[in-house]
Parts: structure tokens; sequence; C-alpha cells
């Protein structure tokens, strides 16, 4: 089979392997595992969790996460953000804070103030694709402290999230995936699900948005919630432009050597 063949039925297999937990309070929570990496090993199931926001779970949610035998939480949110809408924690999860304010996180605050004037006149690609710029460059400390607390947990559960579950968890996802051998091109399918789950999830909200505050200002909102390959991509263009190629990312920013690697295979790989 042609490397083309192998990467169509990779994707094959992201698109149709449900990976959604549906929950009240959260919308965009999913299991990393089932992923076919390129020598046909399988993520493992039930241990890399990846979320939105944790603060409006409900009390049938915090038990269904208590089912999954979470030990930690990671907070990728901004210091603000974690101050207006705290974690609600499964019973028995740690809670790490790694506190990224990326620049659409910084404007989104901003314009709260004035979000009606302000929606309509920025530009979300501009931005979307500034902070995942900075996910590869200025937050290299806090994902190298992430994926040294993937080593610490031995194979436990671990749920890592941020507000939308999508820029600052997706960089997180995408980089986990591929340092497990996950072709390039099945993890930003995982990122792109985002659309599928979370701007789905707000629909009427956004039909709302759309008939009270205008066209532009609900395409303005939209911009920010969607997941677009450009996006992504410029984090992955520009850790290969300052180290050379993914793998040096790997070692040099993140600080991980050949055996730690093997230590996330054998924990995270079937």
């Amino acid at each position: 089979m042609s490397n083309i063949e192998t990467a169509d039925v990779l994707l094959s297999e992201t698109i149709n392997q449900s990976r959604y937990l549906p929950l009240s309070g959260a919308k965009n929570l999913r299991d990393l595992g089932g992923y076919t990496t390129a020598d046909s090993r399988k993520v493992r199931s039930g241990v890399l969790y990846r979320s939105d926001a944790l603060h409006k779970l409900t009390s049938k949610d915090l038990q269904t996460l208590k089912s999954l035998r979470i030990g930690l939480v990671v907070d990728f949110r901004a210091e603000h953000e974690v101050e207006r809408e705290p974690d609600k924690l499964p019973e028995g999860a740690r809670l790490l804070n790694l506190y990224m304010e990326d620049s659409s996180t910084k404007v989104w605050h901003e314009a709260r103030k004035e979000m009606t004037k302000n929606m309509k006149t920025l530009d979300p690609a501009e931005y979307m694709i500034r902070t995942n710029v900075e996910l590869a460059t200025k937050f290299t400390p806090g994902y190298r402290q992430f994926f040294h607390e993937l080593l610490n947990a031995n194979g436990r559960p671990i749920l890592f999230h941020c507000a939308a579950g999508k820029d600052r968890t997706g960089f997180a996802a995408a980089v986990t995936l591929r340092i497990l051998g996950v072709p390039h091109e099945v993890a930003m399918q995982d990122y792109l699900l985002t659309n599928k789950y979370l701007l789905s999830a707000y629909k009427w909200e956004m039909f709302m948005a759309r008939v009270l505050k205008g066209k532009k200002f609900a395409e303005g909102v939209a911009g920010f919630m969607r997941a677009d390959e450009r996006y992504l991509s410029a984090a992955f263009n520009r850790l290969e432009q300052d180290h050379g190629s993914f793998e040096n990312y790997v070692w040099n920013g993140l600080g991980l050597s050949d055996s730690d690697i093997a230590r996330l295979k054998k924990y995270y790989l079937d």
C-alpha cells in the first residue's frame, strides 16, 4: 500500500471512530485513543482526554469523569479565565494550571467590554494564526512541563483542556499524537473535529447572535471558535522553521530524550 493510500485509510478511521464523550457542561471532550500510528500500533483508549472548559460540569458530568479515573487535570487557560470560571474537578483528580494568555485570548478578553463593536472589526484569522505561532514559541516552557507531567503520570489517565478545547489544547493533542507516531494528517483531522462538536453545540446561540447583533458580529465570534487547518499549520510551520524539524522541537524545545519518547509510547500505545 502506498503512503498516500495508507494516509487515506488512517483518515477514514479518524472520521469513522467515535471518540466523543457527550456531557452537559462540556461540549468538546474527546478521547485521543484509537488512532493508528505509522507503524500500525494504536493510541491507547481511556488515558488521554482533551476538552473545553470544565466550569459548567454538572453532578452527573463529574460522576462520568470520576468513572474515567482521571488523576490529573491540566488547564492551559490564562489566569483571568481561571479566576472567572474555575474548573470543577472529578473526585481524586489533581489540578495543574499552566497559564497561557495567547493573542486571541487576550483580545477576546479585552473585547468583552465592547463586544458588539469590537467583534465586527476584528479579523479572527489574524489572531488565531498569531496565537498558534505563540503556542510553538512563547509557550514552549509550558508544553515542556505538560509532557513531563505525562511522563510522571506513568500511564494514569490525564485530561487537558483550555477554554474551547481548540488551540492551546489542540496543539498539545497534535504534538502528543505526532510524538506517538500518528501521521500529521490524522493529527490535523483530530484538531478539525472541534468544528463537528463545539460549533454544532452552539448553533442556536450563533443563530441568535446573528439575529440580535448582525451577521458581521456572528461571523467574528464563529471565526474565533472555528478550527481551521491554517491555524494549526502555522504552529507546525513555525516550530520546524525555528528548530529545523519536528523531531528537533521535541528534543530541544520540549526536552524529551529518546528514552522519554519510548516511555510515552509504552504508556500511551497498545
